[in-house]
């Protein structure tokens, strides 16, 4: 069963995109505690580790030397699928790692960078979808 298809996925990773990139901006506007030159870094590593760990997942599937023979794509659609679980679990634990430490360390500032477990998300469900397509 498909929660969530391939459309749905696109439209999800443009949101998420945007807010990604809005947080990354009030990061930069609001954290003056710290030199503009780490906060322009911190702007590129936000934006960068959400859309590099979507587009790194997301293209796992387009691999053509898993399809030299069905024991490769049998085998290697078996490892695809439990890296995209493990991508997909490790999401979810990512995002509670961050919430937890922002609540128990009271710095709410990491809260900033939260947008990125969801490109890791969005990449691995659609590595999901696109396995159980093919």
């Amino acid at each position: 069963m498909e929660i969530l298809n391939a459309s749905d996925i696109n439209k999800y990773y443009k949101i998420f995109g945007y807010i990604n990139l809005t947080f990354s901006i009030l990061l930069v506007i609001f954290l003056t505690d710290i030199d503009l030159k780490e906060r322009i870094f911190a702007l590129i590593a936000i934006n960068v580790g959400f859309h590099m760990l979507y587009w790194f997942f997301s293209n796992l599937s387009k691999d053509s030397t898993r399809m030299n023979n069905s024991f490769n794509k049998i085998i290697g659609t078996g490892m695809l699928k439990l890296f995209a679980v493990f991508g997909i679990i490790c999401s979810f634990t990512i995002i509670y790692f961050f919430i937890a430490n922002a609540i128990s360390e009271k710095e709410y500032v990491g809260l900033f960078g939260i947008c990125i477990p969801f490109g890791l998300f969005l990449g691995a469900y659609k590595l999901w979808t696109d396995l159980n397509n093919e």
